[in-house]
């Protein structure tokens, strides 16, 4: 072998727009806390009735332009092409989302996308799509949110999971840069000037000037000028206060935990027991194999399969962080790859 609220949001634009063969629609959820997360359907204009509903989940420091950033380095437009019915996530404070009108919550972190937003979004793409069930796929942080989620609830909505570039543990050797970020709980001042500064700016500063911290996020050969140009003009989110404080409490602990009651969210990996297929880098700093080797390890599921991308020779493309989606041959390995593991786990009776 291989309950928090709905609400139908009153707020679908009701404009199309082409892309190719694929048509998109924009439409939005509205949390409890009235926050309208913003999500995007993409889909073929033929045979919608049988095409397998995917939910996309975009990662920290990117909004959801990260997976849909033009036409040859977009995995929802891929997907919507290779047959799927493709709904792209912005997370509250990111890419279109919007913030409550009145008293909006200045922080949150991570437990509130867990608890409040995933459930949310499931029930709204399950019941606007009239599809029973939808498999998430989840790049960094949003594989890491649905690890949490599905740890503690069973959901008979998501059917697979797929995850790309996403850890539970920052105990790796070559996580060992972003335990810097430690020093800002001693600099307070620091911290709140970076955060007024915003991750956006900071990283249109930073990386095309300080090698180490852009080999940090991707291989830089294995990058195109324009794409990278175009990451940092377009898919770049800031970063909420509370997330960060949350970031740093799980980079200390060294594990993904709650930040609320410190529950570990990888002692019930065994809770999950639907399909789950892993995907990662060889060279990613940020989510090493070995990081990953252990989720697969400790998950409940039967069917799981752990797919490494490069560093094995020289002859294979070298994949890092974010180049496992905006990479050169990304759109000829990686996608095929996870397009055919959804289907025929999404199409299997």
């Amino acid at each position: 072998m291989t309950v928090a609220l709905l609400f139908a949001a009153p707020l679908f634009a009701p404009a199309h727009a082409q892309d190719g063969a694929i048509e998109r629609e924009l439409h939005w959820v509205v949390t409890r806390e009235k926050f309208e997360l913003a999500i995007e359907r993409l889909r073929a204009t033929q045979n919608r009735d049988t095409q397998p509903l995917v939910i996309l989940s975009h990662g920290l420091l990117v909004n959801s332009a990260f997976l849909n950033l033009d036409d040859e380095h977009s995995f929802a437009r891929y997907l919507a092409r290779a047959g799927f019915d493709v709904w792209n996530l912005s997370f509250r404070g990111t890419g279109r989302s919007l913030a409550p009108l009145k008293n909006p919550p200045k922080r949150w972190d991570l437990d509130a996308f867990i608890e409040q937003d995933i459930p949310q979004v499931i029930r709204f793409v399950v019941k606007e799509s009239k599809k029973p069930r939808a498999a998430w796929v989840g790049y960094e942080l949003g594989g890491m949110l649905l690890y949490g989620y599905l740890a503690q609830k069973k959901d008979p909505a998501i059917a697979a999971l797929v995850t790309i570039a996403a850890p539970l543990t920052f105990a790796e050797p070559e996580q060992k840069p972003i335990k810097n970020l430690l020093e800002l709980n001693d600099r307070p001042t620091l911290k709140n000037f970076l955060l007024y500064l915003n991750a956006p700016f900071l990283m249109r500063l930073a990386l095309p000037v300080i090698p180490k911290l852009e080999r940090l996020f991707y291989n830089p050969d294995n990058l195109d000028p324009q794409t990278k140009e175009k990451l940092l003009e377009e898919a770049l989110a800031d970063i909420n206060p509370g997330v960060l404080d949350h970031l740093l409490l799980m980079i200390e602990r060294e594990e993904m935990v709650s930040a609320r009651n410190g529950f570990r969210y990888r002692e019930h990996l065994k809770r999950i027991q639907l399909p789950v297929l892993l995907v990662g880098g060889g060279d990613d700093s940020l989510a090493p194999p070995k990081a990953l080797q252990q989720i697969h390890a400790r998950l409940g599921s039967a069917d799981r399969t752990l797919r490494i991308f490069g560093g094995k020779s020289r002859r294979e493309t070298s994949y890092g962080h974010f180049d496992l989606i905006l990479g050169r041959d990304a759109k000829k390995e990686v996608f095929p790859f996870i397009g055919q593991w959804l289907k025929k786990k999404l199409t299997q009776r």
